[in-house]
C-alpha cells in the first residue's frame, strides 16, 4: 500500500480515506500505471488484458471526479451516505449512475466514456465469443480500445496531469 495514503478500514469495512487530496493524487497515480500497462499490453499482443487496464484506469479517473466534487455529488442524504461509503471508489455497479450524475456536474463525455469503457471491460472478460461481447472481432476492440486510452488522455490533461499524458499519447501512438 503506497504509504503517502492513510486508510481506517476494520474487516469487512469499505475504507474510509482521511487525506482526500492524498488520495486523489494517488488515484491519478494509478490512472497513469494503468493506462502504461494498457498500452504495454496491447503492443505485445494482448488486447483483453489491455482493455482490462484501461478499464481500472477508467474507474480510477472517475473515482478522482467523484472525489473531488464528493459534496456535489449526492442529491440527498441516501446517496451522501453511499458516496461517502463506497461511491468514491468508483464501484462498476454504480459506474452508469455516476457518469450521469457527473455529466449533470458538467463533466462532457462522461457517460459516452464510461459506456465504451464498460463495453471493453465486457470484451476483456468475455473475448470475441457471439453473443457474450459487443465486438464481432478483435480489430474492433482494438480501435475502441485506443479511443477509450484517448479519451482518458484528455481528461487526465484537463486534471493537470500534461507531461503524463503527452508521454502516454506518445507510447500509444507507437502501437
Amino acid at each position: 500500500m503506497n504509504k503517502r495514503i492513510t486508510y481506517f478500514m476494520g474487516e469487512g469495512t469499505v475504507p474510509q480515506v482521511k487525506n482526500l487530496q492524498s488520495y486523489i493524487n494517488f488515484k491519478l497515480e494509478e490512472a497513469i500505471v494503468e493506462l502504461n500497462l494498457a498500452i504495454e499490453l496491447l503492443k505485445r499482443g494482448y488486447s483483453r488484458n489491455a482493455s482490462q487496464k484501461a478499464f481500472m484506469a477508467w474507474k480510477a479517473i472517475v473515482s478522482v471526479l467523484v472525489s473531488m466534487n464528493l459534496d456535489k455529488m449526492p442529491k440527498d442524504e441516501k446517496e451522501r451516505e453511499w458516496y461517502y461509503k463506497a461511491g468514491f471508489l468508483a464501484p462498476t455497479t454504480g459506474l452508469n449512475g455516476i457518469a450521469r450524475r457527473l455529466e449533470e456536474l458538467g463533466y462532457a463525455d462522461v457517460i459516452g466514456t464510461n459506456s465504451l469503457a464498460l463495453k471493453l471491460h465486457r470484451y476483456a472478460y468475455n473475448g470475441i465469443y457471439r453473443g457474450t461481447s459487443d465486438y464481432a472481432d478483435r480489430k474492433d476492440a482494438i480501435e475502441d480500445l485506443k479511443i477509450l486510452i484517448r479519451k482518458m488522455i484528455r481528461m487526465l490533461v484537463s486534471l493537470g496531469k500534461d507531461k503524463e499524458a503527452k508521454d502516454i499519447l506518445d507510447r500509444l501512438n507507437e502501437v
